[in-house]
């Protein structure tokens, strides 16, 4: 696994169909300020990914459109068992 293919929300870019196809070159290459919600923060807190934050998942990626690719279901369950 290339990790400069883990996007900054946490998802492996590698397997990712807009990735695949050419329609995104990954958060890291070719994406600037504002481009993404997942990116601008993780780089704004010196994280690494987005789950390293101690809100993940925050109120933000939950309710907010696109600003993650990762499953609302998923997202969901993780909140709910961090209580």
């Amino acid at each position: 696994m290339d990790d400069r293919l883990i996007g900054k929300c946490g998802f492996y870019c590698g397997a990712c169909p807009t990735f695949l196809s050419g329609e995104c070159s990954g958060c890291m290459e070719n994406q600037q300020p504002g481009d993404c919600f997942s990116r601008d923060c993780v780089l704004q807190k010196k994280l690494r990914f987005c789950g390293e934050c101690a809100d993940f998942p925050c109120d933000t990626i939950l309710t907010r459109p696109r600003v993650t690719v990762l499953d609302p279901a998923w997202l969901e369950w993780k909140k709910r068992s961090r209580r």
